[in-house]
């Protein structure tokens, strides 16, 4: 009797983790979708977004210096201005997420946004720059439409990574056609994290994915899924050639899945 075939396979085995040790360099800001755009560096990202009312930016990185000009060099870079920027919608109270949300305030006098739990999460941390030090102008909900002008935004509740982290649908276009794009808000397994809450925050997100025919995801920590190859891309398209962000359904699926294997084995 034959042996059985051995399993083929392409890939390589490479985890998804930051370069440890290096100092990333600012990644060219780009817009990726029709009016959507990347700014950050390999480790960390935000995310502007362009509405009839003004701009929205998911998440607002570390709280060095060299990052709130790498954010307002991003929005001109994009064409746009700071003081159109009226909402930072925060995923969750980790530091490299919250670090610039008080100061782009100061300058534009944007609104922040963050869950309530994890905005008692980050106050918790007294410890600068580990600890949120200013108040947010309001709570994302679970289930809550952020509206702007044209765009509504869905929030989700993921707890797990955090026991507040917000994850989102986002509504784009690529060169007007239509697409819904998801941000996963908490990649990582880390030691306090709640991983019984993770698995069941994956389930309960694919699900609501799935309802918006979600196609397209982003991710705020670049290294997760390439993003910064597929900006590359995108910086050097070839007519005709779709957008590497939009994956379809299915991989988007196996995407959310990544999560959710990552997180059962860590327990």
């Amino acid at each position: 009797m034959r042996a059985p075939a051995e399993p083929s396979t392409w890939r390589t085995s490479r985890p998804h983790r930051p370069n440890f040790g290096s100092t990333p360099k600012p990644y060219p800001a780009t817009w990726f979708f029709d009016r959507m755009g990347f700014i950050g560096d390999e480790g960390v990202g935000c995310f502007l977004i362009k509405t009839s009312e003004g701009l929205i930016l998911i998440d607002a990185m570390y709280p060095e210096d060299k990052y709130l000009q790498m954010i307002e060099d991003g929005i001109r870079e994009l064409g746009c201005r700071g003081e159109d920027l009226k909402a930072v919608l925060i995923t969750h109270g980790h530091f490299d997420h919250f670090g610039q949300a008080d100061k782009l305030r100061d300058r534009y006098g944007c609104r922040i946004y963050l869950s309530k739990t994890d905005e008692e999460l980050a106050r918790s941390k007294p410890e600068v720059p580990y600890g949120l030090t200013f108040p947010v102008d309001g709570w994302l909900e679970d289930g809550q439409d952020f509206i702007l002008g044209d765009t509504a935004i869905r929030a989700v509740h993921t707890p797990g990574h955090t026991p507040g982290c917000m994850s989102f649908i986002i509504p784009v276009t690529d060169e007007g056609r239509p697409h819904h794009l998801a941000l996963w808000g908490g990649t990582g397994i880390l030691p306090d994290s709640d991983k019984e809450a993770y698995l069941a925050s994956v389930e309960k997100f694919s699900q609501i994915c799935d309802g918006y025919e979600v196609d397209a995801e982003i991710s705020n920590h670049p290294f997760v899924d390439n993003s910064l190859l597929r900006l590359e891309v995108i910086r050097n398209i070839v007519d005709g050639v779709p957008n590497p962000f939009v994956i379809g359904r299915e991989a988007y699926r196996r995407y959310e899945r990544m999560f959710y294997d990552l997180c059962k084995s860590k327990m």
